[in-house]
């Protein structure tokens, strides 16, 4: 058997690049315990910015049977993306020996794709109707990349029972139902592991936003208004110091935001960085607030469980206990001042109880049964 995994995504590092990172190694060397030929298709912002797949040579055993290809089209405009998979992909697969594909993100799958399994992240697209700048740019890629791969892939997987409980919400059927399974995304985070690092160490005890600059979907000016409503009651200088890039579709909206909060002085953006200044902004943290509703995983919330810090969540946050268990603060992001009380009085208790999460290894072990299924 020789499988295809597909790992792609566009921009910075982010969600779904995390996912791709964490998991990688381990599924690949699940798979190839099995004997499972691994072709892993990467785009080339994917293999840019990722640093499992970007140092891929140094830890591959066995570089005959588990290769990683640089794959242009992935990184093409979506239209041209589009057609190369209706028309061309099922002939790569041939001329490669390719039996077997996965998608680890943004699932094109047609009926005659080789047996595929589709990984689905969040269903945003269901959600909000104008969630990528217009409802027929949305309309499109809920098409493309959600109810296509819905009725085509072999195997559907839900990053976790929120992601599934959404699907099933939409889109419930009998048939979805036998061939839909939940996976539940590692949280066992590797940042924990980065080398100590210098940065900007600020003076007053501050929060940390993590992810995309997206102001509507992240929450970010509710984490400006929480902060500030911290300020106000405890009479401690508090500060917001914010992490993240930006991607195509929330660019404009991301900048307007940035510019509108530089008039405050303890609000901060340090961009898009690296894996260890991350880790060590994450060492430094009272907690870590994440106030999207709509999340599939969230990723800074098990980043700030893995570093024995609290994540201030939003309490329509479905999938928050998942991926963070007992390290949360949960609060009504529109009621800044009764959320702030809280934060105050939960900050004030010292850190959150150590959690056991689910582990990457169980992740990929449970993927490679997927795949051999297939």
């Amino acid at each position: 058997m020789t499988v295809a995994i597909i790992a792609n995504y566009l921009g910075p590092k982010l969600g779904i690049g995390q996912y791709i990172d964490q998991l990688i190694q381990p599924l690949v060397r699940s798979l190839r315990q099995e004997s499972v030929d691994v072709l892993v298709l990467g785009s080339p912002n994917a293999v840019k910015n990722t640093p499992a797949l970007r140092d891929w040579q140094h830890w591959v055993e066995d570089a005959d049977s588990a290769t990683l290809k640089v794959l242009p089209q992935l990184d093409d405009a979506p239209g041209k993306r589009y057609a190369w998979f209706a028309l061309r992909f099922t002939s790569y697969c041939k001329a490669a020996g390719i039996d077997r594909v996965v998608w680890l993100s943004n699932p094109i799958v047609m009926p005659w794709h080789p047996p595929t399994l589709a990984v689905i992240h969040d269903v945003n697209e269901w959600k909000a109707a104008e969630k990528y700048g217009s409802r027929l740019k949305t309309a499109l890629r809920s098409l493309v990349y959600l109810d296509t791969s819905l009725k085509c892939a072999k195997t559907i997987v839900a990053i976790s029972k929120a992601t599934e409980a959404d699907i099933l919400y939409f889109r419930d059927s009998a048939a979805l139902r036998q061939k839909l399974k939940v996976i539940l995304n590692g949280a066992d985070s590797q940042l924990k592991n980065q080398p100590p690092v210098s940065i900007p160490q600020p003076e007053h005890p501050f929060l940390l936003s993590v992810g995309r600059i997206d102001p509507a979907a992240k929450r970010l000016p509710e984490a400006v208004n929480l902060v500030s409503a911290m300020r106000s009651l405890s009479n401690v200088p508090w500060e917001l110091h914010i992490l993240g890039g930006t991607n195509t579709s929330t660019q404009a909206a991301g900048e307007d935001f940035l510019q509108s909060v530089k008039p405050l002085s303890w609000v901060h953006y340090h961009g898009h960085v690296e894996d260890a200044v991350l880790a060590e902004w994450y060492r430094h943290t009272a907690g870590v607030v994440f106030l999207s509703d709509n999340e599939g995983f969230g990723f800074p919330i098990a980043e700030a469980a893995s570093f024995n810090r609290w994540a201030i969540v939003s309490h329509k946050n479905a999938a928050g206990s998942e991926s963070g268990s007992d390290a949360l603060i949960t609060i009504d992001a529109e009621q800044s001042q009764s959320a702030a009380a809280e934060v105050i009085y939960r900050l004030q208790q010292g850190s959150p109880p150590t959690v056991s999460l689910p582990s990457w290894a169980d992740a990929a072990s449970a993927y490679a049964d997927a795949i051999r299924e297939l």
